[in-house]
C-alpha cells in the first residue's frame, strides 16, 4: 500500500476535523437545542442571505457568521481555486471516503465520459438560478425540504424528501466519486461562478501546473482525478471544477511533476 504524502496527511486530518466538527454540531441540532442546521453551512448565504425577512426571522450571531464564511470562501475561491470542496466540505469528504472503499482499480475502469460529464455539469447551475429565483420570491423552504444537509437535522424523520435525496447521492457516490460535488452542488456552481468572474477582471488564481519537461504522459494523473477532469490536457489545469485535492501528484510516479502556481509566475520576465 503506497505511504500517503505529507500534503494528503494535512488534507486528510483537516478533512476529519472539518467532518468532526460538522457531526458534533449535527448532533446538537438532532438533540432540539436552538441551533439550526444552517448555521453551519455556506450555501445559507443564498438560502437566506438573500431573503431578508427570512434571514432577520432564523438569523443570529451564528447565522450571520456563516453567511460572511461563505463570502468569505466565494472570495477566497477567486484567488485560490475550490479548495473548499477538497478539504472542508463534509459531504464531500463523505464522498470520497465511500468511493474510496471501491480501491484505485475500479476508478481507473469506470470512468465517465467526459462529454456526459460536460453535459450533467449545468445541472449544478439549474439548480443554484431555481434556488435563488425561488429565495428572492420567500419560497426558499421548497429547496430546504430536498437538501441533503438540512435533512440530517430531521432525523429521525426519515420521511424528510432530503433524505431520500441524501440516501442516492451516497449510494451512487459508492459508484462515481463526488457525483454531488459534480453536478449537483449549488455552492460549487457559485464558486465556479465567482472563479469566472476573477478570470474576466484579469485575476491569476492558483493551479495545478504540469510539469512538460518531467511529465511521461502515463496518464495516472487523469485517470484518479475525483472531478474526472483530463488533466494531461494542458500544462496548467484550467477546469474551474478542479477542487485542488493533489490526487494527481499523489498518482503521480515521477515526484515534483506536480506542483500548485499561477500561471503569471511561469512567465518569462522581460
Amino acid at each position: 500500500m503506497m505511504k500517503k504524502s505529507k500534503a494528503q496527511t494535512r488534507r486528510m486530518i483537516v478533512q476529519i476535523a472539518s467532518l468532526a466538527l460538522a457531526l458534533g454540531f449535527l448532533a446538537l441540532v438532532i438533540r432540539g437545542t436552538n441551533y439550526s442546521i444552517h448555521e453551519a453551512c455556506p450555501y445559507a448565504l443564498v438560502c437566506f442571505g438573500l431573503s431578508g425577512s427570512t434571514f432577520l426571522r432564523l438569523g443570529g450571531w451564528a447565522m450571520a457568521g456563516m453567511v460572511v464564511f461563505g463570502f468569505a470562501m466565494l472570495v477566497y475561491t477567486i484567488f485560490q481555486g475550490r479548495k473548499f470542496c477538497a478539504w472542508l466540505c463534509p459531504l464531500g469528504t463523505v464522498q470520497e471516503l465511500l468511493f474510496s472503499l471501491r480501491g484505485k482499480s475500479y476508478r481507473m475502469k469506470h470512468r465517465s465520459p467526459l462529454y456526459v460529464e460536460r453535459k450533467l455539469a449545468f445541472l449544478k447551475y439549474l439548480i443554484l438560478l431555481i434556488t435563488i429565483v425561488l429565495t428572492l420570491l420567500g419560497f426558499n423552504y421548497l429547496f430546504i425540504r430536498l437538501c441533503p444537509f438540512y435533512s440530517l437535522s430531521l432525523l429521525p424523520k426519515l420521511f424528510a424528501p432530503g433524505i431520500l435525496v441524501l440516501g442516492i447521492v451516497l449510494l451512487i457516490s459508492c459508484f462515481s466519486d463526488r457525483v454531488w460535488c459534480r453536478f449537483l452542488c449549488p455552492y460549487a456552481a457559485l464558486m465556479n461562478i465567482f472563479q469566472w468572474l476573477g478570470d474576466t477582471v484579469g485575476i491569476q488564481r492558483k493551479k495545478i501546473r504540469r510539469n512538460l519537461e518531467r511529465c511521461t504522459d502515463c496518464g495516472l494523473c487523469s485517470l484518479n482525478c475525483p472531478m474526472n477532469i483530463n488533466i494531461a490536457e494542458n500544462e496548467f489545469v484550467q477546469d474551474r471544477n478542479c477542487i485542488h485535492c493533489g490526487l494527481c501528484a499523489e498518482s503521480c510516479p515521477k515526484p515534483g511533476t506536480y506542483t500548485e502556481e499561477r500561471e503569471c509566475e511561469n512567465q518569462p520576465r522581460s
